[in-house]
């Protein structure tokens, strides 16, 4: 009972959030391989595992593919600067955006073309287990297993998909500049938008929320209000952050529990979700050293 229960209230807001964003193209269901022996395989068929992830938030369950239903498909990509730590900055891109991701393991980078984006994807191949992709179709008349990026035997080369659609884009959307907390390359600043609160629970529940829960006062809106975002400290241990808010004029400290208790359930504050130009980028709040409106000309 408690499982249907937890799929409805995860049908009921994604419904409530399907509406608001753009439907991503449908996953590609052909590819051309290019394996450890830099021979091109043809390959139908395409399931795909490991390095991917389903957006919830985008589900239909009126829709009448498994994409529409369960939330599109989307690479999980993570940059090769977010982070010191392993837990980094995810860039979510659509599947059925990619035109061909390659693999160069000297380098230990992943270089993933997105459909209408002039410049190609960088992804860090050093942690292990991160930014691998694992799928499997038929080819040659049987299915087969394959990977890239995980410095196994057999690892692939390259993949082009087929059919890849752009990624549509976003207009008319709150706009920040966020600077990551990372000194050996000089904390760069990223470009996003629309950013919102993503909060997992239980049984395969996300939440977007426009606001975060703290611990005194009412819920932390990134509203045009706001204007500068500066996170002070994330402690690991207590599972709290704080952050110093310029609002209007008005500097504010906020402590943001990182885990929160939703109809009985425990959730955890996994991080800020924003739009960018290749789907959606993920930051942990230890990731972010502060972020601001940008200047107006």
């Amino acid at each position: 009972m408690l499982r249907r229960v937890w799929a409805v209230v995860g049908l009921v807001l994604a419904c409530g959030l399907a509406g608001a964003v753009p439907r991503a193209a449908d996953a590609p269901a052909e590819a051309t391989v290019t394996d450890a022996e830099n021979k091109e395989v043809k390959v139908t068929g395409l399931k795909f595992g490991i390095g991917t992830h389903r957006l919830a938030w985008m589900a239909d369950p009126a829709g009448t593919t498994e994409d529409a239903k369960k939330g599109p498909l989307a690479l999980e990509l993570r940059e090769p600067h977010s982070t010191t730590l392993a837990k980094g900055i995810i860039t979510y891109v659509p599947v059925g955006s990619i035109e061909a991701i390659k693999y160069d393991y000297d380098k230990l980078v992943a270089s993933v073309m997105v459909k209408g984006l002039p410049e190609p994807l960088a992804g860090t191949l050093q942690y292990k287990g991160i930014n691998v992709l694992g799928f499997d179709g038929v080819a040659d008349s049987k299915i087969t297993k394959f990977s890239g990026g995980a410095f196994t035997k057999g690892n692939i080369k390259a993949v082009a998909f087929a059919g890849a659609k752009p990624v549509v884009p976003k207009k008319g959307l709150s706009q920040w500049q966020v600077q990551i907390d990372q000194p050996k390359a000089m904390d760069p600043t990223l470009k996003v938008a629309n950013f919102k609160f993503l909060y997992q629970y239980p049984l395969g529940v996300q939440v977007l929320a426009d606001a975060a829960m703290v611990r005194k006062g009412d819920p932390l809106k990134l509203d045009d209000t706001v204007k500068q975002l500066t996170v002070l400290a994330v402690d690991q241990n207590t599972h709290v952050a704080v952050v110093e808010v310029l609002i209007g004029d008005a500097e504010k400290v906020f402590v943001i529990p990182q885990e929160v208790e939703k109809d009985g359930k425990k959730g955890t504050l996994v991080g800020l979700l924003g739009e960018v130009d290749a789907g959606w980028k993920l930051f942990p709040l230890h990731a972010i050293k502060t972020m601001k409106r940008p200047k107006k000309d």
